[in-house]
């Protein structure tokens, strides 16, 4: 396993880990809602960084397998999509 499947794998940890914090935030730790918002935006930065980091570095030209080139690029695209999602129900008011 190469160093752009273990960052693409942890970003898609971190991703599901700030999901998880956020749909089931009374479990486990009783945290309350606040709480577990900001663990959830933590978890998201921690997967922007990742992501980026991960897709900038799949993209200097060396030839990489399928699964690479998916763990490597596909975290950035999820949270682009997230972040579309947010900034279209803000528009909208929802």
């Amino acid at each position: 396993m190469n160093h752009l499947q273990k960052l693409g794998l942890t970003s898609f940890l971190f991703l599901g880990l700030g999901f998880l914090t956020r749909v089931f935030p009374g479990t486990g730790a009783k945290w309350n809602p606040s709480t577990a918002v900001t663990v959830s935006i933590i978890c998201y930065c921690i997967v922007l960084v990742l992501a980026l980091i991960a897709f900038m570095q799949s993209r200097r030209g060396q030839s990489l397998d399928g699964t690479t080139k998916f763990l490597a690029r596909a975290p950035l695209a999820l949270v682009t999509i997230g972040v579309l999602i947010v900034f279209l129900r803000a528009m909208i008011g929802v």
